[in-house]
């Protein structure tokens, strides 16, 4: 008897904690890598207005299965914007667009086969302000609001359109072609020369159109954050950003910026 009481209790274990998530949760292949660097040049001793160019690469990692595998994506992105830049503040404009791989490691319910990989493009748009502390050798930029509009297309998008007909309490998608967002973020920004510089920042964003559905339970915020990285040395600025999304959904993004 106390051998069939452990069986059972064992049993409705694994029911409750198999039925408290989904084991897949697919989402736009842009989400987790949304921020793009923006450089800005710095105060000297007068208003100026630049316009710069920037390449890069992201690596991303999306969590599947609690943990047990990652799905991956690569993304390589050209961005232009132009930027103002006061005693006390800088804002910026530009576009871009980017081409994506997502590769799914497992399949799924015939509908998506293992190591499968699709194509995914995005086009972009974004303005951003700042206020700056600007001292001789330090910039400090405490606070600065972005907004971003993303769209997303490609074969991916339609692999995520067949995936939502599915039945499936195991299954979650959450499929923003068009995402909206907003980002607050902090640099400081340690000047060695007028044209050479140091800049670290970091920020915490999210989406103004979160997906509403009583179809599914999606049990996450749509928050995201990182930290950014530039060196420039006179015309060209290698920088680095790290960023993270809800549910473990992640990428690391190396690029080099050009002023125009």
């Amino acid at each position: 008897m106390r051998t069939l009481f452990k069986i059972v209790i064992t049993a409705y274990v694994a029911i409750i904690v198999q039925s408290c998530g989904s084991h897949r949760v697919y989402t736009s292949g842009s989400y987790g890598s949304l921020k793009s660097y923006t450089e800005k040049q710095h105060y000297v001793d007068k208003k100026t207005s630049k316009t710069y160019v920037s390449g890069d690469v992201s690596f991303g990692r999306h969590m599947q299965d609690g943990g047990s595998f990652d799905d991956t994506k690569t993304i390589a992105s050209l961005n232009v914007h132009r930027n103002i830049t006061g005693r006390s503040y800088n804002y910026y404009y530009g576009l871009g667009g980017g081409i994506g791989s997502y590769h799914f490691k497992e399949g799924y319910n015939d509908i998506v086969d293992q190591n499968e990989k699709l194509n995914f493009y995005n086009i972009n748009l974004k303005a951003g302000i700042n206020y700056a502390l600007t001292t001789t050798k330090i910039d400090y930029r405490f606070i600065g609001l972005e907004l971003l509009y993303t769209n997303e297309f490609g074969a991916y998008q339609d692999k995520l359109e067949a995936l939502s007909k599915l039945m499936d309490e195991d299954l979650i998608i959450v499929n923003q072609k068009s995402i909206f967002t907003y980002n607050f973020y902090s640099e400081y920004v340690f000047k060695f020369s007028t044209e050479e510089a140091l800049s670290l920042g970091f920020y915490i964003g999210g989406l103004f159109n979160k997906m509403n559905n009583d179809d599914y339970e999606y049990g996450y915020d749509t928050e995201f954050n990182g930290f950014t990285v530039g060196l420039r040395l006179k015309k060209y600025t290698l920088h680095f950003i790290h960023e993270t999304g809800q549910n473990d959904i992640r990428s690391t993004k190396l690029g080099l910026t050009y002023n125009l």
